[in-house]
């Protein structure tokens, strides 16, 4: 007999394991519920405590299979040219530090360097400016531009933009705008939302869990996946590579961890100084995406360039542009010293239709006050 949800509920809090079917059915009903206070606070419970249990990969595979199935059948997926590899690129987002837009920047930088990245995203969440905001505030226009042709500029310049947000609109209408902490859907969701297929994935968990991550992607069909995550003390976790802090990663691919890559990742964090300063978001959400345009543009000395720099390592040897983080660390820094990465986002803007003056304006110096640990906004993201 399918699980009731009172029952699902209360086997969260033992300590035995929840058969799969009961959690797919449970969360299915749960979702089914009229909208109000009774549905929000039984998906919260549920959705926390799976991850709190673990995580049990069993349980929260069942539970993304269930969120999705909501919407699932509606999804169209576009393949890159042949012989091209694509980087699927995303967030969990709800960092409790928040920074500048470091993976739009690293993006960028990335396929300056030869890789081809699909970044997904959406409008921002848990931050000021998420990665649908940048894209915006510089001035695309990627709502104009259907799927296949993002393809075709994806492999023309190295950089695509996706947009996840309406990727999922009935799960996301029991579910946006409700929840600012990372749960259980949080180590794989995002990630499954991409509508171009890639041979490859980088996901960012602002959780330590980064194995459980990348395995339950694994186990959901993503090839070659690593999934990152920094943290800076105990309660502080960040969806990016944030070099001086504690970094974890793991890579799965094709079904076996590479523990020699993970260790690669680790050491090219520790090898830089870190600076929190340098790649702390600003209260203006024109100013926090101005911040990654001047390291783009070559104009930032400060130790942001590091960081960008060690999140598009990690982006090119992803996509087999460079053998090593180190050798794509290397070749990051110099992209960004040249200025490089910012004659691929303005090539990306005109491919779009966009407006060029909106990118300009944004070399203008300003000087804002920049805030070490922001609120943001409510969220609006899928997961």
């Amino acid at each position: 007999m399918a699980v009731t949800t009172p029952l699902l509920a209360h086997k969260i809090n033992s300590p035995a394991d929840i058969p799969p079917q009961d959690v797919h059915d449970g969360i299915t009903r749960i979702l089914a519920l009229p909208e109000g206070h009774t549905r929000d606070v039984m998906l919260g419970s549920v959705l926390t405590g799976l991850l709190l249990r673990g995580p049990r990969l069993e349980e929260v595979e069942a539970a993304v299979q269930a969120a999705t199935a909501l919407d699932r059948s509606g999804w169209d997926f576009h393949q890159p040219p042949e012989g091209m590899r694509f980087v699927g690129y995303t967030g969990s987002g709800k960092k409790t530090f928040k920074t500048i837009n470091l993976s739009t920047a690293a993006a960028l930088v990335a396929a300056t360097g030869g890789a081809h990245v699909a970044k997904l995203g959406s409008r921002s969440a848990s931050s000021k400016t998420g990665s649908r905001d940048f894209v915006d505030l510089v001035g695309a226009t990627s709502d104009m531009v259907p799927h296949q042709e993002m393809v075709d500029i994806t492999a023309q310049t190295g950089f695509g933009f996706f947009s996840i947000e309406n990727r999922v609109p009935e799960f996301d209408r029991r579910y946006g705008g409700r929840f600012q902490a990372v749960h259980a859907l949080s180590l794989a969701f995002p990630a499954l939302l991409s509508p171009v297929t890639c041979s490859a994935y980088v996901y960012g968990l602002s959780h330590p869990a980064v194995g459980a991550s990348a395995r339950l992607l694994s186990r959901l069909g993503l090839p070659d996946v690593t999934v990152i995550n920094s943290s800076l003390g105990k309660a502080v976790q960040v969806d990016e590579l944030i070099p001086g802090s504690t970094v974890r990663a793991c890579r799965i691919n094709a079904g076996d961890e590479d523990l020699t890559f993970n260790d690669e990742v680790r050491k090219g964090a520790s090898s830089m100084p870190q600076d929190l300063m340098s790649v702390t978001q600003h209260e203006d959400p024109r100013e926090n995406v101005a911040a990654a345009i001047r390291v783009l543009a070559g104009h930032d000395t400060s130790q942001a360039r590091n960081a960008v720099a060690l999140n598009a390592a990690l982006l090119m040897v992803m996509s087999e542009a460079v053998p090593t983080v180190q050798s794509g660390i290397d070749t990051a820094l110099t992209i960004i010293d040249a200025g490089a990465g910012l004659d691929t986002l303005q090539q990306f803007v005109r491919l779009t239709g966009g407006a060029p003056d909106k990118l300009r304006s944004l070399l203008r110096p300003v000087s804002p006050t920049a805030l070490l640990v922001s609120p943001g906004n409510k969220e609006k993201a899928p997961c």
